[in-house]
């Protein structure tokens, strides 16, 4: 029998104990990043997997069988929830997109008047979260209280309309739908606006001397080359839509309208169905596959055929609208109107009734702070505050360091493996927030995590929603350290400086507004999520946001809801504002 050849690397150098010492020494932080993504990722998940085959609890895992697959893929409830969740999911990708396309091309490419002002416009829902924007369209198009439709039924009485409800039921898929394409919008505007600053105005013109219209340059020559863009922005909105969890709970709950979300979180939370929410899972998973590979094959094989911008030097042509700047205008007032000043309205109004009730008149004279005092004195709701900003603040910086560490390792280090790190990173991102949840729940739970005994507690909380926000932390830490030079390391180690040193001396201060724009955005999304928050919080433990759906849902207290609410809106626009300011303070260099 041969022997088998040793390969000529390991022949010309032996490994032996000193070496391997050294490397691993060498490269210890690429280790420890690389140990703690894979811990907080593909361990859960992988659980998760296992489990879907196994009976009982996750505390108790049974028998290994095949049953909970085939009562999930045969059942019809999976089938109406599966259907529920790929029109909903279509339908909001669209529209948002359609909402958020039509904005960025009136700001960016057209001479509409006021765009500053219409830029702020179209920004400050992201100010509002979702659960509030739910809850507020609730009180706006109720069936039966809500403020619209009491007003509607009012001009609607002299034309024999004399029903208690309606005429507009926001508890529906239609409703859904509205609320989440309007919400969703601007994130997509985001997206979309540089693509038209960017884009090539040539053949736009070339069209305009010909003497196409508007309209049918927009459609055949701006549409078409702005194709991958909107691909690429209607498959984030589609996987970002999957993820929503506060409308289907709010509004499809009430409307027995179930998505995939809200089955996988009955099925854990309530009847603590393990296996079969496991099961449940691995339908996001292939969803997921399946648009990555629609992706790939879609948009990026595709790209240098859309190409406009070169190097040569051009100025964006504004489009002339003539008649059409000012409804233009109002169109983007309309946007913010429905986006921001009708929730936010309702929200105060509601706030300042002692309780909430059909709107009248004579309400306006029971007008009081009283809900305001109550709040700010009331100890559960400043525990629940001050749990929210200890996981805020230590989700914000674990998730922030470990981007920043697996920024270092993918982008800088020659080491083995370090796009796997990439992907694995960007894994979350395609798996909703309500699967990772179930994950952790598995994992802590299960008899080889007993011992530690972090479920229950703030950890698990916490580590999860590092979970969450890692893909987008590791996505805008990449982008920045691919744009610092080299040379900078390179002349520390020259000097003699370790790998450690040059991280926190060098490297760190240099993507500091990176970090803290990162570091703002995934506090004040932590401090305000539900859909992980709700399946991992405990009574000893809970956040804000668990407390503002209980006032909600199972107390029915609106008004104090509202309250709750507009102190949050409040906050987080106050954040917002401060993180602008610091970040262009970060990027200026100015005291």
């Amino acid at each position: 029998m041969s022997a088998e050849p040793i390969p000529r690397a390991l022949a010309r150098r032996p490994l032996d104990g000193a070496r391997i010492a050294a490397w691993f020494k060498d490269h210890w932080i690429s280790l420890a990043a690389a140990a703690v993504l894979v811990w907080i990722v593909i361990i859960p998940l992988a659980y998760l997997i296992v489990f879907s085959f196994r009976s009982g609890t996750a505390a108790a895992p049974g028998d290994w069988t095949l049953a909970n697959y085939a009562l999930v893929y045969t059942s019809k409830m999976t089938h109406a929830a599966l259907g529920n969740t790929l029109i909903y999911t279509l339908m909001v990708a669209t529209l948002s997109m359609a909402i958020a396309g039509g904005l960025a091309w009136l700001v960016e490419r057209t001479d509409m008047p006021y765009r500053g002002a219409a830029w702020v416009m179209i920004l400050l829902p992201i100010a509002m979260p979702g659960m509030l924007s739910s809850m507020a369209w609730i009180l706006l198009l109720g069936p039966r209280s809500g403020l619209i439709n009491v007003i509607l039924r009012g001009l609607l009485a002299p034309f024999g309309y004399d029903s208690p409800s309606g005429p507009i039921n926001v508890y529906s898929m239609e409703g859904m739908i509205f609320v989440e394409s309007v919400r969703g919008s601007t994130t997509l505007f985001l997206m979309l606006v540089a693509g038209f600053r960017l884009m090539d105005p040539a053949l736009e013109e070339a069209a305009s001397m010909s003497g196409a219209r508007t309209g049918y340059t927009l459609r055949k020559i701006t549409l078409p080359l702005m194709l991958p863009m909107l691909l690429a922005t209607w498959m984030y909105s589609f996987i970002g839509t999957l993820d929503d969890f506060e409308t289907p709970l709010l509004i499809g709950l009430p409307a027995q309208i179930f998505l995939l979300p809200t089955v996988i979180y009955f099925t854990a939370y309530l009847s603590s169905s393990w296996g079969l929410a496991a099961a449940y899972a691995t339908i996001f998973l292939l969803i997921s596959v399946v648009m990555v590979v629609i992706y790939h094959r879609v948009v990026l094989r595709r790209t240098n055929q859309f190409a406009t911008v070169s190097g040569k030097a051009y100025r964006p042509r504004q489009i002339e609208l003539g008649r059409m700047r000012w409804p233009a205008l109002g169109l983007v007032i309309l946007y913010f109107i429905l986006a921001v000043l009708l929730p936010l309205f309702i929200l105060i109004l509601a706030s300042l009734l002692p309780f909430y009730r059909v709107p009248a008149w004579d309400m306006f004279a029971e007008l009081t702070l009283a809900n305001y005092q109550q709040l700010f004195s009331n100890t559960r709701v400043l525990r629940a505050a001050g749990n929210s900003l200890w996981v805020s603040f230590w989700v914000a910086t674990g998730t922030m360091v470990l981007a920043f560490l697996l920024a270092w390792v993918i982008v800088r280090q020659r080491v083995p493996g370090r796009m796997v790190l990439d992907s694995i990173a960007f894994i979350p991102h395609a798996i909703p927030a309500v699967v990772v949840a179930v994950a952790m729940i598995m994992f802590y739970l299960s008899p080889a995590m007993q011992w530690s005994g972090l479920y229950g507690g703030l950890i698990v909380l916490s580590l999860a929603l590092v979970t969450r926000f890692i893909a987008f932390a590791s996505r805008t830490s990449n982008a920045a350290m691919t744009q610092i030079d080299a040379s900078l390391e390179e002349a520390a180690y020259v000097s003699g400086a370790r790998k450690a040193r040059v991280l926190a001396r060098i490297l760190f201060p240099l993507l500091l507004p990176t970090f803290v724009a990162g570091w703002i955005f995934v506090a004040a999304n932590a401090f305000r999520n539900l859909n992980v928050s709700l399946l991992l919080s405990t009574p000893q433990n809970e956040l804000i946001s668990v407390t503002l759906y209980d006032y909600w849902e199972r107390q029915a207290d609106f008004s104090m809801a509202s309250t709750l609410g507009v102190v949050l809106v409040v906050g987080l626009a106050v954040i917002t504002v401060l993180a602008r300011q610091l970040i262009a303070r970060g990027y200026s260099g100015n005291d």
